[in-house]
C-alpha cells in the first residue's frame, strides 16, 4: 500500500462506490482528478502518476483475493 503521513486511527463512515471517473487537467498534466460517487455525493482527489500506479497495483492485488461474484443475467 502507498505510504503517506500517519495519523491517529479513527472510525470513518464507509459508503459503497457507485461510480468513478478520472478527469485529466490539460493545464496540469502531472496530475489527474479521481472523482468518486457515492449515495452521499461526490468526492474529488488529485493524484500523481506514482499514486495512480500504486493504487492500481493495490486494487488488483486486493481484487485477486476476493471471491468471484456471479452476476444475475
Amino acid at each position: 500500500m502507498a505510504q503517506g503521513p500517519t495519523t491517529n486511527e479513527q472510525e470513518l463512515p464507509a459508503y459503497p462506490i457507485r461510480a468513478y471517473q478520472l478527469i485529466p487537467d490539460p493545464n496540469q498534466p502531472a496530475v489527474v482528478a479521481l472523482a468518486i460517487e457515492t449515495d452521499q455525493g461526490h468526492s474529488l482527489f488529485l493524484a500523481s502518476r506514482e499514486i495512480l500506479e500504486d493504487l492500481g497495483k493495490d486494487l488488483l492485488a486486493r481484487a485477486a483475493k476476493m471471491p468471484l461474484k456471479v452476476r444475475p443475467k
